[in-house]
């Protein structure tokens, strides 16, 4: 789609500053039902409200060329859990072995999402696993599939 068609919608609508302020503009402008993403009705209401301000944002913090081709793809509480060892144990720091990252459901069901290993360092073993969870957005930009974790009620990501 052309800027000039891009920008066109966005007027019919009356977002003449071209800023997005609701998920119904999301969904008037750019056809994007944030609600039919995979996980969204595994997420409780905490989450659900985060990430409902977060869309709004994320597609705010893209021109209007890549905000068009945004397509939202999962939203998932995570647990992402870090497999950790050493080369040398009396080493200060761990090693990245692996990673095993859960979807947490909102009664508490937990399904695996992802695993990883790092081959160069399959034989060591691990040490300690050091946990995080966080919401994590799958999406894909210009054809492009990506993740971020969103932080501070949807203000911030990375």
């Amino acid at each position: 789609m052309e800027r000039e068609q891009i920008e066109n919608i966005y007027k019919i609508n009356s977002l003449t500053d071209y800023k997005l302020n609701s998920t119904e503009d999301i969904l008037k402008v750019h056809g994007v039902d944030f609600k039919v993403v995979d996980g969204y009705n595994r997420l409780d209401d905490l989450n659900r409200d985060i990430y409902k301000k977060f869309i709004v944002n994320i597609f705010n913090a893209w021109g209007l060329g890549p905000r068009a081709t945004l397509v939202p793809k999962g939203i998932y509480f995570v647990e992402d859990i870090s497999h950790l060892g050493k080369e040398n144990i009396e080493d200060d720091y761990f090693i990245p072995l692996g990673g095993t990252i859960k979807t947490i459901d909102r009664s508490g069901l937990k399904s695996i999402l992802h695993t990883w290993n790092d081959k160069e360092y399959k034989h060591l073993k691990i040490i300690e696993n050091e946990t995080h969870t966080y919401l994590r957005f799958e999406y894909e930009i210009n054809g492009e599939p990506t993740w971020l974790h969103v932080e501070k009620n949807g203000e911030e990501w990375y």
